[in-house]
């Protein structure tokens, strides 16, 4: 009978008029930046060494105006900001003007934890986040030294009166040992659970956590992944973001008893941008997530999340750049985007992945 009693009051609950906060959350997959992109990000003026000689804004020109209708927008900034001499794989090495554009664009979170977070050694993390500490642009995943790991790890964002802890880890750092005293914040179940529950401890409402994992190129998560999705629920995770494999993986919802989502796992974003040539990887998603947090009661739930594909569009596609095509849009207005003889490549990238996804809908 008790058990009766709390299904219809959780029941005229969801049903009765409520008033509600919503936290409005946007994430992108893997920022890469391969030769060929600093290339064709070059003003074509200035010292090459200067980042103020490089230009990213039209990475992003046709994301923006999603940015701007989310409190939280994030990407797995996939590269080091150290000096120049810049490059690309297999060391990543950056402009600062990368970061500068893309938090001008409207991204104000990056998960910094990958497996490239060493490329350029104590100086590379050192100038990363001296940099993002400049810009005043939240970060997670990448610290100082232990104390400093220590009282920003995990992150905590407050917004329309919502408060989230965020986490980020990555499966680690291509061999490379992180040198000391920096902190690259890796995959091992003991952190991770003292992790979780710390964060639980700070009573937020919803704990994210950011994760490199999986294997690469691979459409659909695998064992260990699930493994490691399993343990973060466990210890009070409720949003798990993956990237890592540079191809779309499914997204997956979690309904409590009355149908409300509880918990979404990404298991893969994809890249967001990059230069790669394998199949599937030019082709990621933009993951719109509401939370919503009942005043009275304090009770939180996700809407159904809504899955954005993007495709990477190319210099002899768009005249001379790199940028960021948000697929349905550009399906539905082809002429608003100036972008040429992809229509037919990026439909059939389109039907086959969004085909694919409804099966965990």
């Amino acid at each position: 009978m008790f058990k009766s009693l709390i299904i219809c009051l959780q029941l005229f609950s969801a049903l009765w008029p409520r008033q509600t906060d919503t936290l409005n959350m946007l994430f992108l997959g893997d920022i890469m930046q391969h030769s060929s992109q600093l290339q064709s990000s070059y003003r074509g003026v200035g010292d090459r060494t200067d980042p103020n000689s490089y230009s990213y804004l039209p990475y992003f020109k046709y994301l923006e105006s999603y940015f701007q209708k989310n409190h939280i927008v994030a990407a797995n900034m996939e590269t080091t900001f150290a000096p120049a001499p810049y490059s690309g794989y297999p060391v990543f090495c950056s402009p600062s003007s990368l970061a500068r554009d893309a938090m001008k664009a409207g991204v104000n979170l990056f998960f910094a934890a990958n497996n490239h977070s060493v490329d350029k050694g104590s100086r590379g993390l050192k100038e990363t986040i001296s940099l993002y500490e400049k810009l005043d642009i939240l970060y997670t995943g990448i610290y100082l030294d232990e104390s400093h790991e220590g009282a920003c790890h995990p992150l905590i964002i407050e917004k329309k009166g919502i408060k989230v802890a965020v986490l980020n880890y990555t499966y680690g750092t291509n061999g490379i040992d992180v040198p000391w005293p920096y902190v690259v914040k890796q995959l091992d179940s003991a952190a991770v659970k003292k992790d979780l529950l710390k964060a639980s401890l700070l009573e937020p409402d919803c704990i994210i956590v950011s994760v490199h994992w999986g294997d690469e190129y691979k459409t659909s998560s695998g064992r260990r992944q699930k493994k490691w999705e399993t343990l973060f629920y466990k210890y009070g995770a409720n949003l798990v973001i993956g990237s890592h494999p540079h191809v779309p993986q499914e997204v997956v919802s979690y309904k409590d008893s009355i149908g409300r989502v509880k918990a979404i796992t990404a298991f893969s974003l994809g890249n967001a941008i990059s230069n790669m040539s394998a199949k599937n990887t030019r082709i990621g998603i933009m993951l719109e997530v509401k939370l919503i947090k009942e005043a009275y009661t304090g009770n939180t739930w996700f809407d159904k999340p809504d899955i954005h594909y993007i495709w990477t569009s190319r210099p002899r596609a768009t005249g001379g750049y790199y940028t960021i095509i948000p697929i349905k849009d550009y399906l539905q207005n082809p002429g608003n985007y100036n972008v040429k003889g992809e229509n037919a490549l990026i439909e059939n990238y389109f039907k086959k992945f969004n085909t694919n996804q409804k099966l965990y809908n």
